[in-house]
């Protein structure tokens, strides 16, 4: 069971505590939501949701489709959609309808290409200069934007089924969080379900209000297993492999991105080596922030960085030096980063803050994961020993 307590207000060394809004109230509506939503997506969690889907661009409000009309649109640079669903949890029914309405949604944009969903986008936004979808994001953007590039992204997101889709309101209730089933026969699309609370709380001395949001729940990867079954070899003899997919769509970009640089097949090299991470030594790849992505290779409670593989290829190190320090022992985190250049031939990179220590070729480029899978056993072997001496420094 989730609990959340109540925020304080403090001004000028006086607290005072707000008062949540009853779900009852008449003090705002669906319409209110919406708006505040809409004029301000940087309010949504939708990067902890999904890091690829990072600055949204809002579209439009009630866009019509077979299913009826989604509340709200968002679009970013990259051409990825999310979908936001506004209820006031107060309603019974909209509580039971609304997780399959914006799954009928998700399921009508797929079946569209990109001047459908441009159309439907602009017809929605009911505007008396019409853009093309293009202009409207190109205008909030912080990049130059390349037309063709984000017609393409955009249809291939549509064609693949993959958005953000975001339940959004004023109190989410324990029973709506078990999606699991419910989703099972959506499978074949790529998105992320997230729940998304906004509380709402007055400060009763001004009738200010605050809103604090939050992630209730978000939907989690289903294995899918693919049996691969070829007619001329004997039935005792026949391959079954099983594939599972990356958990969430930030991580399935990153691959397809380091693939585009590298090739498919050192791309299927680098998602073995981590799977052996995880089931042998429980490391496993968070992604990180910025606009170019990045998979660090964490420990399990995700303190130390034992490495930051990038879209490009490129391995770089961040904070592993300045996490042992804390523990009061740096000289883990150097030994690491030393006995890792020796293995591939580099230098230890020390002549910059200790954050971004790590390890260089001689001519300061970084080595690509390529040449640390020509060491895959020797890099294993150093993780492992480097985690045995942090536990037994904080069972200490």
């Amino acid at each position: 069971m989730k609990q959340h307590t109540l925020p304080l207000s403090i001004k000028d060394g006086e607290v005072s505590t707000l008062s949540k809004i009853s779900f009852s109230s008449n003090e705002y509506n669906e319409d209110w939501i919406q708006n505040i939503c809409f004029n301000h997506p940087e309010m949504l969690p939708i990067a902890e949701i999904e890091q690829t889907f990072n600055d949204m661009i809002p579209i439009c409000r009630e866009l019509s489709c077979p299913s009826g009309s989604m509340d709200l649109v968002y679009v970013n640079e990259y051409g990825f959609i999310a979908i936001g669903e506004c209820k006031l949890w107060r309603n019974p029914e909209a509580r039971r309808k609304v997780i399959g309405q914006i799954l009928e949604y998700a399921k009508d944009l797929s079946n569209w290409d990109y001047e459908q969903f441009e159309k439907a986008c602009l017809n929605a936004r009911k505007s008396p200069n019409q853009k093309s979808l293009y202009d409207i994001v190109r205008e909030r953007s912080n990049t130059e934007l390349d037309e063709s590039s984000f017609v393409d992204a955009v249809q291939r997101n549509l064609q693949r089924g993959r958005f953000v889709l975001m339940v959004i309101g004023d109190g989410i209730r324990e029973n709506m969080e078990g999606l699991s089933d419910f989703i099972q026969r959506y499978g074949n699309m790529n998105f992320t379900l997230a729940l998304v609370e906004l509380p709402i709380y007055k400060l009763s001395s001004t009738g200010q209000l605050i809103i604090t949001p939050r992630i209730i729940a978000k939907t989690k990867e289903i294995q899918r297993i693919i049996y691969r079954v070829f007619d001329d070899i004997p039935e005792e003899k026949r391959e079954i492999q099983e594939v599972t997919e990356s958990k969430t769509i930030t991580e399935n970009v990153f691959f397809e991105r380091l693939e585009k640089n590298i090739g498919k097949q050192p791309s299927d090299s680098v998602q073995r080596f981590i799977k052996r991470l995880g089931d042998e030594l429980a490391v496993y790849p968070v992604v990180g922030r910025g606009k170019k992505l990045s998979l660090n290779l964490k420990s399990n409670d995700e303190t130390y960085n034992f490495a930051s593989l990038q879209e490009t290829s490129e391995v770089m190190f961040f904070g592993i030096v300045n996490k042992t320090s804390e523990l009061g022992h740096p000289e883990i985190g150097r030994e690491y980063l030393e006995k890792l250049a020796v293995i591939v031939g580099g230098i230890l990179d020390d002549t910059v803050s200790m954050f971004s220590w790590g390890v260089r070729q001689r001519n300061r480029k970084y080595y690509s994961i390529q040449t640390y899978l020509e060491h895959e056993e020797e890099w294993i072997a150093l993780i492992k020993e480097t985690l045995d001496r942090l536990r037994e420094v904080e069972e200490n």
